[in-house]
């Protein structure tokens, strides 16, 4: 799952820039979650979110970003 939201964020659909605005905007709202995540006693579920944390960080796309 935390793949999945990760993912939403590394690939575009530029044709619907509202919906993928909107999906990132969910996805970056998740950002306490995947905090608590980071921690987790899994090192899968650590590394995963942690992925998503950097994807977060580096988020930069024309739908959130407008020129």
């Amino acid at each position: 799952m935390i793949e999945l939201l990760q993912a939403v964020l590394e690939h575009g659909n530029p044709p619907q820039a509202k919906m993928q605005l909107e999906a990132h905007q969910a996805v970056v709202s998740c950002q306490q979650t995947a905090d608590r995540l980071a921690h987790d006693d899994d090192p899968a579920v650590r590394a995963a979110a942690h992925g998503l944390l950097a994807a977060i960080g580096n988020h930069l796309c024309e739908s959130c970003n407008p020129a």
